[in-house]
């Protein structure tokens, strides 16, 4: 990364590229049970770390962007601009797909963006885009960081309000852009509250410091500080920026001109927190993860090492003793399942079904009042009864579609938050089962297991992850059924009454489709998430089993297959301690860096 201080992205790469080592030799042992390896390789390589750019409209979001990337990329106007959220993640060269509602994903030229994500050249999003995603060679998003550009909410467009909020549950920090020409009011520290309820980091930015001269921009930045304070607490801290001339010093190649736009120091912070939370927190797990799994296997070839040397007799009461835990532990799974339905349960009647009611009342209200405005403005153009019905009709569908579209992919993840929570609720559970049935083994046979805790790395799949199916029929084609009994004429007052009605149809249809769908992905996940966890145990259950079966078997072939699967396992072991030596050499890169990092 450009402007990166001391801490360069390299040593991240370096740890990453050793833990990718470990990984395929861990893939090219026998007897390694339970690895998530293509899951944690994806997630390693991925390693997708969204940082959404936020706040009042016309406080320069889409200009640090573009000051960050060092090119013109995004549209950048007077006035309110931008409408739509734009993503920037990394390629090889620039390119621009636009995703649309309806599923179509069309590339466009570069030049043509202003035409898909402005207000200018897409009014209230008459196009129905859902995002752009744009490409480009940036090192800044090299290592799977994804920059958001957001609409800026409190303008007089309420859409690019709502937009905005819909991007930030997917932000894992932000950076909120405030201005020395406007200060903050409590509409911003209002969407503050909301930014801080889902972004772990947040970083300010006061920018358009070129505006003032030194005292004024120490006063303006003393003036923010103490407003934040009263929301966030005492540890705030304040970049100041210019974002025309960092991009000024970045096309004209000139480091004066972009040392006096204050960029470098805000970018050196960034580019520390990058490497530190989200590499070092990444390589740590992945570490502990496959060191739990490594010692796991060193604990089935010992317990198969004991298997082979304990007498006999003594071997067969621990195998009893081992089979009665076993049924304990699969009667655990009962409760499990008991338990898992209940909580999916919760989150359908108390966060789905409130959210949703919530919604519903709230929309039907709004879009109430917007239909009579609009029935005024159209009786006032004296239109036949046909042509004042239709366009009422077409107005409905679309305003509800376009509500919908807004609060389907909010509540997407608000629920898949509600229910990743829950799965981390029960991996922690599944955790201590696994790790109690590991401990009685330990002891039974008098073989140490070291049992390394860590987060679940492949809870990012089993999260709620099932995509909205294709509607088969458009809302259109069921909602225009409602009202086909109403005849060609009718009296204006009769219109507006039906229209009513209608209104209140279609948001019912539109409710009971989006709460029948979210509520068949929430059970559908619950179901891999369940089968995946089960697994987890049977695959423990299985590992210790199979080990001591093996022991018992070899010795009835006789010393020499004995004096064989001995070397084998000696062999094996050996294998094991030198993988564990390289991923603990990994992890102790991790907290090293970490602990170098300066503090924030």
């Amino acid at each position: 990364m450009e402007d990166g201080g001391k801490d360069s992205p390299s040593s991240y790469s370096l740890l990453k590229d050793g833990l990718l080592r470990c990984l395929d030799e861990m893939l090219a042992m026998e007897g390694v049970r339970g690895c998530p390896c293509e899951e944690l390789r994806e997630k390693i390589e991925a390693n997708t770390f969204n940082i959404a750019v936020v706040g009042q409209f016309k406080r320069g979001k889409t200009s640090v962007i573009n000051a960050l990337l060092g090119a013109e990329i995004l549209p950048v106007a007077v006035v309110p601009l931008t409408s739509i959220a734009t993503i920037m993640t990394f390629g090889e060269a620039l390119r621009v797909k636009v995703f649309f509602n309806d599923g179509r994903v069309a590339e466009v030229k570069p030049e043509s963006l202003s035409e898909y994500v402005t207000e200018r050249g897409n009014p209230k999003n008459i196009k129905d885009v859902n995002e752009v995603v744009i490409t480009y060679p940036s090192p800044w998003l090299k290592e799977g960081v994804r920059l958001i550009d957001t609409p800026g909410v409190g303008s007089i467009y309420q859409h690019n309000t709502d937009v905005a909020y819909r991007y930030l549950p997917k932000s894992d920090a932000a950076l909120f852009l405030l201005s020395v020409d406007q200060p903050m009011g409590k509409a911003e520290l209002d969407f503050l509250a909301d930014v801080k309820e889902y972004s772990s980091k947040i970083f300010f930015l006061l920018n358009k410091a070129d505006y003032l001269d030194e005292g004024d921009l120490r006063e303006s930045i003393d003036f923010s500080i103490n407003v934040l304070r009263e929301t966030l607490g005492p540890n705030v801290r304040i970049y100041p920026v210019s974002a025309r001339l960092a991009l000024e010093g970045r096309l004209g190649n000139s480091p004066e001109t972009l040392q006096k736009s204050l960029l470098p120091g805000f970018a050196s912070a960034l580019n520390t927190f990058l490497m530190e939370e989200k590499g070092n927190v990444l390589v740590t797990s992945a570490a502990n993860s496959l060191l739990r799994m490594i010692s796991q296997a060193g604990f089935e070839l010992d317990l198969e090492m004991k298997s082979l040397s304990s007498p006999l007799d003594e071997l067969q009461k621990k195998i009893k003793a081992f089979a009665a835990k076993k049924q304990e532990v699969l009667m655990e799974k009962q409760d499990f399942d008991i338990l898992l339905n209940g909580e999916t349960k919760r989150i359908i009647k108390n966060v789905l079904d409130e959210d949703l009611g919530r919604f519903r009342k709230d929309l039907t209200a709004d879009e109430q009042a917007r239909l009579e405005e609009q029935f005024a403005q159209m009786k006032a153009k004296t239109l036949s009864s046909k042509d004042l019905k239709g366009s009422l009709e077409q107005s409905v569908i679309s305003h509800v579609k376009q509500a919908f579209n807004v609060w389907r992919a909010f509540e997407d993840e608000r629920l898949s938050k509600a229910f990743e929570a829950v799965c981390g609720r029960f991996v922690s559970r599944i955790d201590e089962t696994v790790d109690g049935l590991l401990k009685f083994s330990s002891d039974l046979f008098e073989i140490p297991f070291d049992a390394i805790r860590t987060e679940a790395l492949w809870t990012a799949k089993s999260g709620f992850y099932y995509k909205f199916k294709d509607d088969p029929v458009g809302l259109e084609l069921v909602a225009s059924t409602l009202t086909l009994a109403l005849p060609g004429f009718i009296g204006e007052k009769i219109i507006l009454r039906k229209m009513r009605e209608y209104l209140c149809q279609v948001i019912d249809i539109q409710s009971g489709r989006a709460g029948h769908d979210f509520s068949e992905r929430l059970d559908k996940s619950k179901l891999d998430f369940r089968w995946e966890m089960l697994q987890r145990i049977e695959a423990t259950i299985e590992g210790i089993s199979a080990a001591l079966e093996k022991g018992v078997a070899r010795r009835s072939k006789g010393e020499d297959e004995v004096a064989r699967r001995v070397e084998a396992i000696s062999l094996a072991a050996a294998r094991l301690e030198e993988m564990k030596v390289k991923l603990l050499g990994v992890r102790a890169g991790a907290d090293r860096r970490s602990k170098a990092a300066p503090p924030r």
